[in-house]
């Protein structure tokens, strides 16, 4: 049976910020950008998108605006990982191919806590804090809030309710994943708010976009 919570009942402290992270290992991490990068390179990159969340995160969590879910592909000790403890719950990711499966594992976790999930991509840097806040203040009047991306993806998911159509039948990394999401959506008669655009770091020129954000330009 799903678990629900009540709609007009969102607590912030009950919110479970869900992240899904592999250890960053040359190599193995933001993979579409070796070319330009190289893998120390990429690598380096991955642990700087992974670290400006980290902070965003922590931010929220010292005003007790919920809770953090470290959900780790590979090697949970990881140095990349120390910082996070004390502030966040680790779980292992299970050898899953298919991200729909992780995704959905993490979500069912949280709820069957009574925790409110809400899945963030850790290369999306319009994730801040004020970014945040306006997803839970939509979250207390709709079923479902989602951040359409502009490469056709989507860097944030939070719900109250599992919904099993969400994590199936898609061809995760391409550009079709929003649009075949937001059509299960309107297939389930969500009422769903959908939040600014966002964007991610995947190719070479978001990487130049990525570092004028950090300079501040």
């Amino acid at each position: 049976m799903d678990k629900t919570l009540d709609d007009s009942a969102l607590e912030y402290k009950a919110v479970e910020w869900i992240v899904l992270s592999k250890a960053p290992l040359p190599g193995l991490v933001k993979t579409r950008l070796i070319s330009t990068l190289g893998e120390q390179g990429a690598c380096d990159l991955y642990r700087q998108l992974l670290n400006r969340l980290e902070n965003t995160l922590k931010n929220l969590i010292a005003d007790n605006i919920g809770q953090v879910a470290l959900w780790v592909a590979g090697d949970a000790e990881h140095d990349a990982f120390h910082s996070w403890l004390g502030f966040a719950t680790f779980y292992q990711q299970p050898s899953l191919a298919d991200l729909g499966d992780r995704m959905a594992m993490a979500v069912q976790s949280s709820l069957s806590r009574d925790c409110i999930p809400i899945l963030l991509g850790v290369d999306v840097p319009d994730l801040n804090e004020t970014y945040l806040m306006n997803c839970l203040q939509q979250l207390e009047n709709h079923e479902l809030v989602i951040s359409p991306a502009e490469d056709g993806g989507y860097g944030l998911l939070g719900m109250k309710q599992f919904y099993s159509e969400l994590f199936t039948k898609k061809a995760w990394g391409t550009n079709k994943v929003f649009a075949r999401t937001k059509s299960d959506i309107k297939n389930l008669k969500l009422n769903v708010s959908y939040l600014p655009q966002v964007w991610d770091v995947d190719e070479a020129e978001d990487v130049k976009r990525f570092k004028k954000l950090m300079n501040g330009l």
